[in-house]
């Protein structure tokens, strides 16, 4: 079985705050429309969360590139490989479980910040997820693959 930690936990603030603007937190509630209190809760998209493992970055530092964690544009930030996971799988997170609705591949926004950044993690940019029910996560909650699709 894949296990591994939450090494840290993201959120974009709703309007009311400063729109747009991700913030790091310790825990967060969650259901199946997504972040309880984020700007993207209950959007009707089917991809409610971006997980994101740790391998990422790893492939961004070796390349010598720097940057700060929460670039991916990441939810969930995991320090196990989980991108062998296909649509269907099951993640257990601390006391919640998310069902993979397939990779993440928005590379666009990321030309920005070096062009060769894409091409450099294609196939590594990280999971949409959707949680399966109510529940709330914590940075350093045990992260378990329950099922593989």
């Amino acid at each position: 079985m894949t296990s591994g930690k939450v090494l840290s936990l993201y959120m974009t603030m709703p309007d009311m705050i400063r729109s747009g603007h991700r913030m790091r937190v310790e825990d967060m509630e969650c259901d199946e429309n997504g972040i309880m209190g984020s700007r993207d809760y209950e959007n009707g998209k089917e991809h409610t969360m971006v997980l994101v493992s740790k391998k990422s970055y790893d492939i961004i530092e070796e390349a010598e590139l720097a940057f700060e964690r929460g670039l991916l544009m990441e939810d969930i930030y995991v320090d196990v490989d989980l991108y062998h996971l296909k649509k269907g799988s099951i993640i257990e997170i601390g006391e919640m479980l998310f069902e993979v609705t397939g990779p993440c591949e928005d590379y666009r926004y990321l030309y920005a910040f070096a062009p060769e950044l894409p091409e450099l993690i294609q196939g590594k940019r990280g999971l949409f997820i959707s949680p399966i029910e109510y529940g709330r996560i914590e940075v350093g909650d045990e992260v378990n693959v329950v099922q593989e699709a």
